[in-house]
């Protein structure tokens, strides 16, 4: 808990990356009343997922299906975490892309996969490139704030 209450992460992301275990105590606080602490979560998660890579691939499936309305769970505050591996390692988040990028119809999660995939892009806008058009399609034009992310989001992919 005390490297989550750090505001340099440059501790938590070395000790996330050596400690697997860490990997369920950082999931927990994605969840975080503070969304400081989600973000350095996320951030830990992105660097415990990039080391632990068959870790990595399992926490991202958990992730992607805490999105579906099925699994009863509210899967917008894992996104971070998804852009965050992304960006770490795009190999590993390669296969989930598309997924996550479907799922931009729902209203509650679009604006946390635009920053995940923006997250992503920063290192890979290859992977991102291919979703771009439906993405901006889905976009509500009536947030200033969602128009403005996108519009981030596609100079990033169009480099």
């Amino acid at each position: 808990m005390e490297l989550l209450q750090s505001p340099d992460t440059t501790r938590l992301e070395k000790f996330a990356a050596a400690e697997p275990r860490a990997m369920r105590f950082l999931l927990g606080r994605l969840w975080d009343p503070d969304e400081t602490m989600r973000g350095r979560a996320a951030v830990g998660i992105g660097a415990s997922a990039a080391v632990n890579r068959d870790l990595g691939v399992d926490v991202i499936r958990r992730l992607v299906w805490a999105l579906n309305d099925e699994s009863a769970t509210n899967g917008v505050f894992g996104l971070a975490a998804i852009g965050e591996i992304g960006a770490r390692d795009p190999d590993l988040i390669e296969p989930f892309v598309g997924p996550v990028a479907c799922y931009a119809w729902d209203d509650g999660l679009r604006l946390e996969i635009i920053r995940a995939l923006s997250r992503i892009a920063d290192t890979a806008p290859r992977l991102v490139a291919p979703f771009l058009d439906e993405i901006e399609q889905r976009v509500d034009r009536r947030d200033a704030t969602e128009v403005a992310l996108a519009a981030e989001l596609s100079e990033k992919v169009e480099i």
